[in-house]
């Protein structure tokens, strides 16, 4: 149903140009200033290099083949830790491709993960978002934090979520850490 693709500037581009309002919305309370889509364009291009991944996500040849999605992972400077970032254009326009994109990440991040070193992804959303955590939780991540805050007058929040390894959680399950090491 849908096509990822490697990374390319040209759909980037026109994805940035028509982003969902929502996601719009969540850049500004990020940047602390609203920005248009070309200026969103050129902070994700510019991060490219410092990416561990980056996809285009585009909508089946019989949907008209349309770039809707960006997918980036990058590292957080952690061993094993990445930072997933996720943008797409209109949410309701694009519900079904939206689906089919959280399936397809579902199934092939453990793969992706294991195959990377990566153990642990981490993502925030903006809390006023209609459609962020319940992708997030449908990719398997789990909410882990509210974060009051953000924004340029502090009146945002975030929502900080974390996917973690299936095997790296099962040995925190069987081996907790002593309460007198942890801090």
């Amino acid at each position: 149903m849908i096509q990822p693709r490697a990374y390319e500037p040209a759909g980037a581009l026109a994805i940035m140009q028509r982003l969902d309002p929502h996601d719009m919305m969540e850049a500004a309370l990020v940047r602390g200033r609203s920005a248009s889509g070309p200026e969103l364009f050129a902070d994700w291009h510019a991060m490219q290099g410092a990416r561990v991944a980056s996809w285009l996500l585009v909508s089946a040849p019989s949907r008209g083949a349309v770039p809707f999605g960006l997918v980036g992972l990058a590292n957080t400077g952690q061993a094993g830790v990445a930072q997933a970032a996720f943008l797409s254009r209109d949410h309701a326009r694009f519900r079904r491709e939206l689906v089919a994109a959280a399936g397809l990440i579902a199934r092939e991040m453990p793969v992706f993960c294991a195959q990377t070193g990566i153990h642990r992804i981490e993502a925030r959303a903006w809390a006023d978002h209609p459609t962020a955590a319940r992708f997030l939780t449908a990719l398997g991540f789990e909410c882990e934090a509210r974060m009051p805050g953000f924004g340029p007058t502090g009146a945002a929040t975030f929502l900080q979520f974390a996917w973690v390894s299936p095997q790296v959680a099962a040995r925190a399950l069987i081996f907790p850490t002593p309460p007198e090491q942890e801090n």
